[in-house]
């Protein structure tokens, strides 16, 4: 990009009205943002503090190996500061642990959530990331991130100590800095990190989504919206093969109203194909 073609960049971000945006950390093509847990939990400490410092109101976010994806709701100029202190605290870590820091023109993509479908279609695509990602696991058991919050008691298997009932001196040393943070929120010794529940506004999100039942059909079956976000944002997205065979088999319910390629009759197929 360049060092000046990110300056302006941020010149226009920052002059954005207070609203609904989903913020995309840049991916990196070597290296990465984070190499092990320990930066994985820096990193969601550095949300935290950044969201509180900032002025933010998090409405939900998953940390990937090389990029990040937040929604959140603020003005440009509180985003661009968040962004440059999150990427600040990412380089020192990085620089700490002997990895490559990331490029001087290491920017962001700002992109308006336009409506209430958009702002929905948006969670899902955030929760969705890491099940592309990471096909070991679940979307809801993705931990670097506030996505396993929604319609989940999984809050309650975590052991909580509030940072009012920690000293000064152990948060300055785990929290790498020395800025006071709300003493209600919640903190996880052996993760490392402050829990999202202390701060993510997780309650609006279900609201949103009305059910858990309608988000995990949104994750499955909403391809279209799925597509329409990635193109806002500038992302590639790769259908697995299964994936493709649900495409298909909706394409032939909804539009044929048939179950196969195969009841369409040959001219049909030919034609369709």
């Amino acid at each position: 990009m360049g060092g000046h073609k990110l300056n302006e960049l941020l010149k226009e971000y920052r002059k954005q009205p207070k609203w609904y945006y989903h913020v995309i950390f840049d991916s990196i093509e070597t290296g990465q943002l984070f190499n092990n847990d320990d930066e994985y939990s820096d990193g969601m400490n550095s949300v935290a503090i950044g969201q509180y410092v900032c002025g933010l109101s998090v409405i939900v976010f998953v940390l990937m190996a090389n990029h990040c994806h937040i929604l959140v709701h603020g003005s440009g100029e509180d985003i661009v500061r968040f962004f440059l202190f999150v990427k600040e605290r990412v380089n020192r870590k990085l620089k700490e642990d002997g990895f490559p820091q990331l490029p001087v023109d290491y920017g962001f993509k700002m992109v308006k959530v336009n409506d209430e479908r958009q702002l929905v279609d948006t969670i899902i695509y955030i929760a969705r990331n890491p099940l592309k990602a990471r096909p070991d696991v679940t979307a809801s058991g993705y931990i670097w991130g506030s996505t396993n919050l929604i319609f989940s008691d999984i809050d309650k298997l975590y052991d909580k100590l509030k940072i009012a009932d920690m000293s000064c001196r152990e948060s300055t040393r785990i929290f790498k800095t020395k800025i006071k943070l709300p003493g209600d929120y919640l903190f996880n010794r052996p993760l490392g990190f402050i829990l999202p529940e202390s701060y993510v506004l997780n309650g609006k999100v279900e609201r949103m989504l009305v059910s858990s039942w309608r988000f995990c059909s949104g994750f499955v079956r909403n391809f279209d919206a799925y597509l329409k976000i990635a193109e806002g944002v500038g992302e590639m997205i790769i259908f697995s093969e299964n994936e493709l065979n649900e495409i298909i088999y909706h394409i032939l319910r909804n539009r044929f109203k048939v179950d196969s390629i195969k009841d369409l009759g040959l001219t049909i197929s030919v034609i369709w194909l």
